[in-house]
């Protein structure tokens, strides 16, 4: 081939020049072949060289690129998590002091598709329909529905008051959530948590009541709770409420009308869940506490009839709110009999279900007493003064609500906005070895009066709700266990 022949020409003709040079040429022509050859292999090396810098240059962008953005997205998740945690926080802070504005579950509760599973509570009220028999656990279906059964949480813990001493007082719990063993997997988070009462022995109970257990609590992408499951040991509860109640069975809440077609031992009225609100049962005892015989009042009245100059309307139309709302409560009310004499009485009011819908509301008078030929005007203040909420239903080992609201505050529609000009509600307190736990006490201030700023300058302030424990607490990156503690006064009214 033509090419073929010329290199062979030309390296034929090289061998000849080669054979025809002197010594010394040839040495020269070696050396310069040499030579050249050194140069163009140190021009492969360095553009190898230039290459591999390149290419390390390129891969120390390529990790330092993904070690920014794998400390991104750790930033993003322990935020997340820490978000979800004051949520989660702001839900027991809610439940604890029984807040009755809506605005404020619903901006941590997704509003279409909340659901809480929990198991089956005999011993407080519940509609039955949401019972699952087979699972022996109770779904509880939107936020009206947390509200009802964080009404009957309270109703239930009161019934441990000895009311003869303690008329209008309320049982103050927490709840401490931990957090530093809790399992987070994507949107959801399962933690420990313990409730516990803090003044029940004050009130006259046993002694103080505590039950813990696990939550399984799911998160939508705004972080709000969409799902949460709570499992504790109900049957060892019970037992607690037994013993601090001082009694020797376990007390049954109805929550039907065919379970209430039994004998009660308390002071019993059954009525309608609409108005008129018309007297549908009572029992003996109720007769004789209030002197109207069934044949006069069952489907012709309602307990209007108990009220007189001295009930409290104000204190009645907050039950009434609540009874609108299908929701248990109890308050301290004074009546009059059917001779038109003084008494005063406790009761526990729970709605009862027909064929899965509210129809009825049954109250049981826990604690009453009559006042004879004495003045209104000798009983006490405290005595007279509305409760936040008010209900008909009575059994000291039962359990009753409280409520720790107080009337006419509009706290802020927003939970979570921060705002370092207001006084925080709440103080961070820590001491003793454990300096890396950290507690949030939630409290409520008396009316018209915020407590004084205790908290360290470098704490990001939570806005408050004027005079409702507050919501959120200040986030600590070094907290372990929080806790959320609601004190509730009641406040007399003018």
């Amino acid at each position: 081939m033509p090419g073929m022949s010329i290199g062979k020409k030309t390296k034929a003709e090289h061998d000849i020049d080669m054979a025809n040079m002197t010594p010394a040429e040839k040495a020269k022509a070696n050396r310069d072949r040499n030579r050249e050859h050194a140069r163009n292999t140190r021009l492969r090396k360095k553009a190898y060289l230039e290459k591999l810098k390149t290419t390390v240059d390129e891969l120390c962008r390529e990790r330092d690129t993904l070690v920014s953005e794998r400390a991104g997205a750790a930033n993003l998740m322990v935020e997340m998590h820490n978000t979800r945690t004051e949520v989660l926080m702001s839900f027991f802070a809610l439940r604890s002091s029984y807040e009755r504005q809506r605005e404020l579950w619903s901006s941590i509760l997704d509003e279409c598709c909340f659901a809480s599973v929990m198991p089956v509570t005999p011993y407080r009220s519940f509609p039955a329909s949401e019972v699952q028999v087979s699972k022996c656990q109770r779904t509880v279906l939107g936020i009206d529905g947390i509200m009802a059964d964080t009404a009957s949480l309270h109703v239930l813990l009161n019934t441990l008051i000895d009311r003869s001493k303690n008329p209008s007082a309320m049982i103050q719990f927490r709840y401490t959530l931990v957090t530093e063993d809790a399992v987070v997997a994507g949107n959801q988070m399962m933690a420990r948590w313990v409730m516990s009462t803090l003044n029940a022995t004050q009130l006259g109970a046993r002694m103080e009541v505590a039950k813990q257990g696990m939550l399984c609590c799911k998160f939508n992408s705004a972080h709000k709770i969409i799902g949460l499951e709570l499992m504790f040991d109900v049957m060892a509860f019970m037992l607690q409420l037994k013993q601090a109640a001082g009694s020797h069975e376990f007390t049954v809440v109805p929550n039907t009308v065919q379970t209430c077609q039994r004998p009660f031992k308390l002071p019993m009225v059954m009525t309608l869940a609409e108005r008129p609100y018309t007297i549908v049962q009572v029992n003996k005892l109720w007769e004789d506490m209030t002197g109207f015989k069934a044949e006069n009042v069952v489907g012709k009245v309602s307990c209007s009839i108990l009220q007189g100059q001295e009930t409290n309307r104000i204190t009645l139309e907050q039950v009434m709110s609540e009874v609108r709302f299908k929701r248990p409560a109890s308050v301290m009310l004074l009546n009059y009999t059917q001779e038109r004499k003084l008494f005063r009485n406790y009761i526990n009011l729970y709605p009862l279900s027909a064929d899965s819908k509210i129809t009825h509301y049954v109250a049981l008078t826990a604690y009453s007493e009559q006042f004879d030929n004495i003045s209104v005007n000798s009983i006490p203040d405290t005595q007279k003064s509305p409760l936040s909420q008010t209900c008909f239903e009575t059994n000291s080992s039962i359990v009753k609500l409280e409520s720790s609201i107080p009337q006419g505050v509009k706290p802020p529609t927003q939970l979570m906005i921060q705002n370092p000009s207001v006084i925080p509600t709440g103080t961070l307190s820590g001491s003793g070895a454990d300096r890396e736990s950290r507690q949030m006490i939630y409290y409520q201030a008396q009316q018209g009066i915020l407590p004084k700023p205790n908290v360290s300058a470098s704490l990001p302030l939570i806005q408050p709700i004027s005079n409702v424990p507050t919501a959120i607490a200040p986030r600590t990156a070094k907290a372990n266990i929080r806790e959320v503690a609601s004190q509730s006064q009641p406040k007399n009214r003018a």
